[in-house]
């Protein structure tokens, strides 16, 4: 018995494989490259290798529609259903997208969201150990099932609140997008998948709570100067970490004389101008030259965990329930400074560094006292009006 052997040849390189059928040597047709007659074996036989060649030009056209150069072992591995290529796995598009990040420092991203970035990826691996009983999964594996269940995970497992597993899944989904823009996935697992965050009403101090922690002395330098930087982001919406890197060079006088900042966020490298208030305008003016400063510095430097720590005792000594961070100076100097006192969402946008009008609206919350004074030319106009009012 003789065995079939398939034979493909695509620009001089060949590759040959047992078609997994045998006939007796008399019995094959060379030139019709078949077996002689109509027997039912004869038959059942010539009908495979019929199929076997209907596959390999569907394969072929198929690699050829790719637009890639292949082989005559891409045929072969395509009909097989081997892989062409090693698969793509998670790791290698998460990995490629950090490496871009790190690249970047300081142009297009920062350190924060670097570790961000980290932080998630420790959380998906968790996850995949989990679930897969390994740290890394083939790209082609991921579907809408998965990004489901990861969101479950992160909720009910992994313990974070919607809104952080809301910011983990979007940069899995942004690593996902690379992967399918180089063409490691076709499908989108992200597709049908919705994620909605969770609104944060976010403290501020109201304007009696700013005056009390403005005319407060207290006793200690370090104290005194953690609540220093907490009003000078108060009084400007900058952060704690773009008020430590404050330097001279920062300051600049606009056309009418007046004392401006002009920096860039360390969060996303987003430009920042803004008038300085009087009040932060003395502060500059107290450290100028104040011992403990570093040269060409504008504010004293401490650690952000040493400064909570003391917003922490700041905050009991002038009997706040609330919790004292310099996120919550940024929404004062959005709602209390800003808003309720007229100043339009776009103006403070800009001063707090925001390319749009959403990342405002987490910021600011519009006051009782605001709502008020916009509704008091209403309330008088509408005083003069009588309703006629019966009875049943």
């Amino acid at each position: 018995m003789w065995h079939i052997y398939i034979r493909l040849t695509v620009n001089g390189q060949r590759e040959e494989w047992s078609t997994q059928r045998r006939c007796e040597r008399g019995d094959w047709d060379k030139g019709q490259g078949r077996v002689k007659g109509t027997r039912a074996e004869a038959r059942s036989i010539n009908s495979w290798l019929e199929t076997l060649n209907a596959r390999a030009h569907s394969c072929r056209q198929e690699l050829y529609a790719g637009g890639k150069a292949f082989t005559a072992t891409h045929i072969r591995k395509l009909m097989q259903g081997e892989e062409l290529e090693p698969p793509r796995m998670l790791s290698e598009a998460w990995n490629y997208h950090v490496a871009h990040i790190a690249g970047l420092l300081g142009k297009d991203y920062s350190l924060a969201t670097m570790k961000k970035y980290g932080t998630a990826y420790k959380a998906l691996q968790k996850f995949l150990l989990q679930q897969f009983k390994s740290i890394d999964i083939r790209l082609d594996k991921l579907d809408h099932r998965f990004v489901k269940e990861y969101e479950y995970y992160l909720k009910a497992d992994y313990g974070v609140k919607n809104n952080t597993a809301v910011g983990m899944i979007k940069k899995l989904r942004t690593v996902i997008r690379i992967a399918m823009d180089f063409g490691w996935l076709l499908r989108d697992p992200f597709i049908a998948h919705r994620m909605k965050t969770t609104e944060v009403h976010r403290n501020y101090l109201s304007g009696p709570e700013l005056n009390a922690l403005v005319t407060r002395k207290f006793r200690g330098r370090r104290l005194r100067r953690v609540r220093d930087l907490f009003l000078f982001s108060c009084y400007t919406g900058l952060s704690y970490a773009d008020t430590q890197k404050l330097t001279a060079a920062d300051l600049f006088l606009n056309e009418a004389g007046e004392q401006w900042i002009e920096t860039h966020r360390v969060k996303n490298n987003n430009r920042v101008r803004l008038p300085l208030l009087a009040p932060a305008l003395a502060l500059i003016n107290y450290y100028c030259d104040q011992p403990g400063i570093p040269e060409g510095k504008l504010l004293p430097q401490i650690t952000n965990q040493r400064a909570n720590q003391y917003l922490k005792d700041i905050a009991r000594d002038l009997g706040l329930k609330k919790h004292l961070t310099f996120h919550c100076a940024r929404h004062t100097f959005a709602t209390t400074v800003t808003l309720t006192n007229g100043v339009p969402m776009e103006t403070v946008g800009q001063m707090l560094g925001h390319k749009n009008i959403r990342s405002t609206q987490l910021y600011a919350r519009v006051t009782d006292t605001k709502v008020a004074a916009d509704m008091e030319p209403l309330r008088e106009k509408f005083k003069g009006v009588r309703l006629e009012l019966a009875g049943d």
